[in-house]
């Protein structure tokens, strides 16, 4: 066989050399068995609308376990996920509390926030919406202002029984990050940065190798980075006001011997 002939005609209809970015399937509409697995304060940011002022941002992922919710990667069926953003507002008019009190009711509203609902059975409804040019479809777990989540149970119309419905556990590992939090120790604030970093690059639209760590990345653009808690204890400050401290006459010996000075003495 010609293997050059051959390859040549692969190549044709299936050039290896070109990098393709996998389009991710929208979550189907109807019943979702879901759980939180993500709840990310991402800072203060300004709005796109000059008139308005600047607001916390908070993004929310889910991860969708029904049947019709589950996609192929690398060759194994995970779940898929739908993420709300919304911004952290106390107001009754915003979205954030009553996101809150819909899945809080699933729940006996026994919680006091998102995070302890984190990997608790849940059901919704996932609604289509198209964008104003009609070109883009969007899937949402609120239609009209109105959260879709349930309790995960059947209910007997004259009965009243209720029958549990087993929704999968997380697939996923947990993201927690709250911004400049009370009560937090410095290795809770830690460990929470550390959960939302992610690792890696990527090519984007204008084929440019980009940082897959978008989420540490976007909560470092808000406002009130400069100075927070968390920049402290994450970044690595040099003044350039003090000199920096001449190396001990021991270590010039020893980096002169050729030997590694001891960095515990």
């Amino acid at each position: 066989m010609d293997y050059s002939k051959l390859g040549q005609a692969a190549a044709k209809s299936d050039d290896l050399t070109v990098k393709r970015e996998t389009a991710r399937e929208l979550p189907k509409e109807g019943m979702a068995l879901l759980r939180l697995r993500d709840y990310i304060e991402l800072g203060r940011h300004e709005a796109k609308n000059p008139q308005h002022k600047p607001s916390l941002k908070v993004m929310l992922t889910f991860e969708l376990s029904h049947p019709k919710h589950m996609i192929e990667i690398d060759g194994k069926k995970v779940p898929s996920t739908i993420t709300v953003r919304v911004n952290k507002t106390y107001s009754d008019k915003g979205k954030y509390i009553p996101l809150f009190n819909a899945m809080n009711r699933c729940f006996g509203k026994q919680y006091n926030h998102f995070v302890e609902m984190i990997n608790k059975p849940m059901i919704a409804e996932i609604y289509h919406n198209k964008s104003e040019d009609g070109k883009t479809t969007y899937a949402n777990l609120d239609i009209d202002g109105s959260w879709s989540f349930k309790e995960a149970a059947q209910i007997d119309a004259i009965t009243e029984t209720k029958t549990p419905v087993p929704v999968p556990e997380l697939d996923g590992i947990p993201k927690v990050f709250l911004w400049e939090a009370d009560g937090m120790s410095d290795e809770d604030i830690l460990e929470m940065w550390e959960s939302i970093y992610i690792e890696g690059t990527r090519t984007n639209e204008k084929n440019e190798e980009v940082s897959k760590n978008w989420i540490q990345e976007s909560v470092m653009e808000n406002i009130e980075w400069e100075g927070s808690t968390v920049q402290a204890l994450t970044q690595e400050h040099v003044s350039l006001d003090e000199p920096e401290e001449s190396p001990k006459k021991d270590s010039l010996a020893a980096n002169a011997s050729g030997n590694v000075p001891n960095l515990d003495d």
